[in-house]
């Protein structure tokens, strides 16, 4: 069965009718809830609209109730969680070479401390 509603030129819709309607899914209504979600994906996107945040616990603890509550798209919660991953991840190495440089660096004064001692052996026999 054919849509009963006229296009904007006038014409007969040319769309079949949605199960058991008498039109389309554009002119059933429904036009305007497809768009705007459309709209929503494309918007552009603004920071300062965001909220801040203290902790990377609290965005995921926020993200995982909006979630749940159907508040928060699960596209949107997958990227997040795969931002927090990453961002664990440097952090990780960053704390890492922080602890590691200062050490590295005690071991070659110690190492250099060893060799001129071991010099001042050799000169002095």
């Amino acid at each position: 069965m054919r849509c009963k509603a006229t296009n904007k030129a006038g014409a007969p819709c040319s769309a079949p009718a949605v199960n058991g309607g008498k039109h389309c899914v554009m002119h059933s209504g429904r036009a305007a809830e497809l768009g705007s979600k459309g709209g929503r994906r494309r918007a552009i996107f603004c920071p300062d609209k965001l909220k801040q945040l203290p902790d990377v616990r609290d965005l995921l603890a926020q993200s995982m109730v909006e979630l749940r509550a159907g508040e928060l798209d699960p596209r949107i919660a997958s990227s997040i969680c795969s931002l927090v991953a990453e961002f664990l991840k440097t952090l990780e190495l960053c704390t890492i070479e922080e602890v590691i440089e200062p050490l590295e660096r005690e071991r070659a004064q110690a190492r250099g401390g060893r060799h001129a001692a071991a010099n001042r052996n050799k000169e002095g026999s």
